[in-house]
């Protein structure tokens, strides 16, 4: 069945000005360093490196002790690992720390303000976050309010598979482990009766309570936090809709979308090379890397720069008019440079499906009989782009300076950008914002 989806073309600048929430390392090692210094202080409150009275192992084993060590010990797993967690550890801290203080609040520990204070500190943390989240939701909502084109698109199969491929996959681990959480909490239980009202003394070691409780708390926080990831992902897509964005060639909240721009540029179709008697194409290339002589049906042949038909020389023999009719041709173009986009032939534009902020990234896609596909391979989400990196600056290949032997405007031809051709080397595309 075909889903349809509103799309919308944003202005450059606006794009490129939609705000970024902050850098995932700030955020986790934020959430992190709360964690571990919650749990240091509350061990020094607790004069945690003193042996223990000889009245304390007189003591009965009681069902919070499985939760007071349950919870020290998730708070000591999470202290050494996690800032491995990302983005995941902000919604994590509030979680473990509160899981804490509860037991210990309930034993009247003198830790128990600290780990309340870790709490409160990580949920003020989380709360910090999530206004940025929702600042972005927002702008984004607005953004594809006022470039909406009046226009829908269906999605390619490929691209409903992928979408549905994603929410499948996030829901099966929250689902999983929520399932597992049950069932080691329900062991837990199991096994309490037979420890609780034992001595210390007696129990000598750790119960069983303990080492189940603990993998059953452990479990629960990361299907919480799964749970969590999964509400914010629904509330941004509910938020923003179902969109595709038809995404111009500027740093906008996202990066990698323009990798594919420049994959075939220096190359020859095999079929051209192959048909056209004067082409020295292939054989320059055999000669290179004979090794890849069964891979020229499937791929480009590498355009050799003293080929008579698709050399150097030849580039810059054409006139200008002749240069903008073949302006679409892969061979013109140097190796790292882009290719030409057209101005109004949509297969030439990146498409980003159901982009609603750092909550759901999108997919890259592209026209493709008329809808949105996404590319062979390609159903992952797209990165968000960090507040620091530029990619109109650092991905986007930077062509030479020198050299130089014209530059020719490719609007007539449809094409947003110039031609830079050079003395002793395959032309360069210079793109413009509105491509």
């Amino acid at each position: 069945m075909n889903e349809t989806y509103s799309l919308v073309k944003p202005d450059a600048k606006e794009w490129s000005d939609l705000p970024l929430c902050p850098p995932a390392r700030r955020q986790t090692v934020v959430a992190w360093l709360i964690v571990l210094v919650t749990t240091v202080a509350s061990f020094i409150a607790d004069r945690g490196w003193e042996d223990l009275p000889p009245e304390y192992w007189q003591g009965t084993y009681q069902a919070l002790d499985m939760y007071g060590l349950s919870a020290t010990f998730v708070a000591l797993i999470v202290s050494f690992t996690g800032w491995l967690f990302g983005r995941l550890a902000v919604a994590m801290a509030p979680i473990v720390l509160l899981y804490a203080a509860i037991p210990y609040s309930l034993d009247t520990s003198e830790s128990a303000t600290f780990w309340w204070a870790g709490t409160i500190a990580a949920a003020t943390w989380w709360l910090i976050q999530a206004r940025f989240t929702l600042r972005q939701i927002h702008a984004v909502r607005t953004l594809a309010s006022v470039s909406n084109t009046g226009t829908t698109i269906e999605l390619g199969s490929g691209a409903i598979e992928a979408l549905r491929r994603f929410k499948r996959r996030s829901l099966s681990w929250a689902t999983g482990l929520s399932a597992l959480a049950i069932v080691g909490w329900l062991a837990a239980m199991m096994a309490m009766p037979a420890a609780v009202g034992r001595t210390y003394q007696e129990l000598e070691d750790l119960a069983l309570p303990d080492c189940l409780g603990t993998a059953a708390a452990t479990v629960s926080i990361l299907a919480l936090v799964q749970w969590h990831r999964c509400g914010w992902r629904f509330l941004a897509r509910r938020r923003i809709g179902t969109v595709v964005w038809h995404v111009p060639i500027v740093a906008g909240p996202v990066q990698g979308l323009w990798a594919s721009l420049s994959e075939d540029a220096g190359t020859v179709p095999f079929n051209r090379a192959s048909s056209v008697p004067s082409c020295s194409c292939i054989e320059e290339s055999l000669r290179a890397n004979p090794d890849e002589a069964d891979l020229y049906g499937d791929i480009g042949v590498l355009a050799s720069a003293y080929c008579p038909v698709h050399g150097i020389d030849r580039i810059n023999s054409l006139s200008v008019e002749q240069f903008r009719s073949e302006a679409t041709n892969t061979w013109l173009w140097d190796e790292e440079s882009l290719l030409p986009m057209s101005t109004q032939a949509e297969s030439d534009r990146t498409l980003l499906i159901g982009y609603a902020g750092n909550a759901f990234t999108g997919l890259p896609a592209r026209f493709t009989n008329g809808m949105a596909e996404i590319y062979p391979g390609a159903d992952d989400l797209v990165e968000e782009r960090e507040s620091h990196t530029n990619e109109s600056e650092w991905e986007r290949p930077l062509r030479p300076l020198g050299g130089v032997l014209d530059r020719i405007d490719l609007a007539p031809a449809g094409l947003g950008g110039h031609a830079v051709r050079y003395l002793h080397g395959r032309a360069w595309f210079d793109t413009t914002d509105e491509a």
